[in-house]
């Protein structure tokens, strides 16, 4: 078999379409921590529940809670912001999209202060345009570790009342 060889004024411009064909193929994930940084380590979480949540990824939010060493204490109604003996407050929404079969397009994970109601951390996560057929398991719990791991690493914001050297 003979192939003709591709001028090299070409190769610039393949290279592109290569790396643009890659880039499309990937997935993003951001975690932003939000006003409230905890003051105290937490242990306990409870999930809130919104409409539209399944059984299945509520199964798998619990299982990436626990392989982090948290306790899961129970599931809340949705809207619950503050609950008491509880460290935090955590929800999820989770968009699916049909293509061959159900795939996950987009996880948003919020995190709450039970004790204020203020936001600690937020992450999301979202498929490409040109998807793949990721498996949900692995994005929860990868969106749950970074997200933990970021909290823990946040610093406290000193108080106003704190004094100042």
């Amino acid at each position: 078999m003979y192939f003709l060889p591709l001028p090299t004024s070409l190769l610039p411009a393949l290279t592109v379409v290569a790396l643009a064909l890659l880039a499309g193929c990937s997935t993003t994930q951001e975690i932003t921590l939000g006003a409230a940084v905890p003051k105290k380590v937490f242990t306990t979480v409870a999930h809130v529940q919104s409409d539209g949540n399944s059984s299945q990824m509520n199964s798998l939010l619990e299982a990436a809670l626990l392989k982090e060493q948290l306790t899961v204490v129970g599931a809340l109604p949705s809207g619950t912001r503050t609950a008491p003996d509880i460290d935090a407050l955590v929800s999820y929404s989770d968009v699916w999209r049909w293509d061959l079969v159900m795939y996950l397009k987009h996880l948003t994970v919020q995190l709450y202060d039970a004790e204020t109601g203020q936001l600690v951390a937020l992450g999301r996560w979202s498929d490409s345009p040109m998807h793949g057929f990721r498996d949900p398991k692995t994005i929860m719990d990868g969106l749950i570790s970074d997200l933990v791991n970021k909290v823990r690493g946040a610093k406290p914001i000193a108080s106003a009342t704190a004094s100042i050297p």
